[in-house]
């Protein structure tokens, strides 16, 4: 069915995950895992978040298929306390692996009053909302964050010696919308640039820069060897270094230039990724319906706001997002063509027997 854009289709999101849980399956993936990845792309897109969504599929399977991702493992723990886990990715998918680890996380919580589960030898996770999500349905402050390969300089230099690393709190709410922060340290992710590349579209000014370090709209421009922005100049660098810390030199994972590239770095070769995963127990606090009614009541005082001119509301974060997922879910998800034909090629290498919704 087409949508408003001539470069795009509208596809049934119920639909788009069983094929992509089959694409996946047909791959090697145990049943439980195909599903666990197709639901977190097919949530992505269904968010608004399409550079971490299905388009992700190809690449995938090349990593699958020579081996750098790896089926059938979700990870093993290496060190255990009464608060804190150290998983071992194994490689594996990382929608598996960190859905493990908030899994483990909520565990440790429920018992401690905080769970932390650090991960080394991972993949890329995709949209951290996903898991934040988990935590909230479980009554709890879910956060996370994750290493990348080399993409951004440190503020001031040209060498790329980190990633453009996201931020996400999740939490949970009584009648109004959870909060669900998902951010990356900068303007805008690479998932995003190659987005708008693959679509022949402009990227914003101030997002980015070429090669030289001169600024570009160009998004191809960006990954010919020009990187991303952070927010706020050296302060974002400064939560991008600590966010490195934490998803990588605490758990041991790979560093800087030692992660392989999921655009450009080898297909057999496991990216070697880091994650740092926390779940607050919030009935360790105060009893979970008292707090819902603080966070409700706090949303409506900050929402009630006087709005500056042109303005008609103010959007707490995630709410954009979480209320696209329901339109989505209801009318379809818009994919662009390109994407989908990419998808149907992967799809028919792999002996697929349905067809994209």
């Amino acid at each position: 069915m087409a949508s408003g854009n001539a470069t795009e289709r509208l596809v049934d999101a119920a639909a788009l995950e069983r094929f992509v849980a089959e694409v996946f399956e047909r791959a090697g993936a145990p049943r439980d895992e195909a599903e666990r990845v197709a639901d977190a792309l097919v949530s992505a897109d269904a968010r608004g978040m399409t550079s971490h969504g299905v388009m992700r599929v190809p690449m995938y399977m090349k990593k699958v298929r020579a081996g750098g991702f790896k089926v059938g493992t979700k990870g093993k723990i290496l060190r255990e306390t009464a608060s804190i886990i150290l998983l071992d990715g194994e490689d594996g998918l990382g929608q598996v692996i960190t859905w493990r680890a908030m899994e483990e996380a909520i565990r440790k919580a429920r018992d401690a009053g905080a769970g932390i589960v650090g991960v080394l030898r991972s993949n890329h996770f995709g949209e951290g909302a996903y898991y934040a999500l988990h935590a909230i349905k479980n009554d709890m402050i879910g956060l996370l964050t994750t290493n990348g390969s080399s993409n951004t300089p440190a503020h001031g230099g040209r060498t790329m010696v980190a990633g453009n690393l996201p931020l996400t709190v999740g939490v949970p709410t009584d009648k109004e919308l959870p909060i669900l922060l998902d951010m990356a340290m900068c303007a805008s992710s690479k998932g995003k640039i190659a987005y708008a590349a693959k679509k022949g579209e402009r990227i914003p000014p101030g997002w980015a820069v070429d090669s030289n370090g001169q600024p570009t709209d160009d998004p191809q421009k960006v990954l010919d060897g020009g990187w991303i922005l952070p927010i706020g100049g050296y302060k974002g660098w400064g939560l991008i270094l600590i966010l490195d810390i934490l998803s990588g030199v605490l758990t041991g994972a790979r560093l800087g230039l030692e992660i392989t590239d999921l655009f450009t770095g080898e297909p057999s070769s496991p990216q070697g990724l880091g994650h740092f995963v926390m779940a607050i127990n919030v009935e360790a606090f105060m009893p979970v319906a008292e707090f819902k009614r603080r966070m409700d009541a706090r949303i409506r005082s900050i929402k009630q706001s006087e709005l500056l001119p042109g303005v008609t509301e103010i959007l707490m974060p995630g709410e954009r997002e979480l209320k696209l997922e329901r339109e989505r879910r209801k009318n379809g998800i818009p994919l662009s063509v390109n994407v989908l034909d990419q998808i149907a090629v992967v799809a028919k290498e792999l002996g697929v027997a349905a067809k994209l919704p």
